[in-house]
């Protein structure tokens, strides 16, 4: 997975917090397998979304679209929605 979704610290605590259930109701072997099966669908699709976003910012010809894109995400220049970088720690 490329780092462009930024979902390595997320996934690192959804598959803690499944497998600690898996393991919790089921018996060791069973869980581990059950573990492995619902973690490759999940990231199967998470490999593909991060795929589709790297090809669309690295395509020149795209580069309409994702800047498009990138102007939903995000408010424009000057925008004070009150977002993090504005209400964080030692922001005044």
């Amino acid at each position: 997975m490329t780092p462009n979704l930024g979902r390595g610290a997320c996934e690192a605590l959804v598959d803690a917090v499944t497998l600690a259930e898996l393991l919790n109701t089921r018996p060791v072997d069973e869980a581990l397998r059950a573990y492995n099966r619902a973690r490759l669908l999940r990231t199967q699709a998470l490999r593909a979304a991060s795929s589709g976003v790297m090809r669309l910012a690295l395509a020149e010809r795209g580069q309409p679209v994702r800047d498009a894109l990138l102007g939903l995400a995000s408010p424009g220049p000057g925008s004070r929605s009150g977002g993090a970088s504005e209400s964080g720690p030692g922001h005044r």
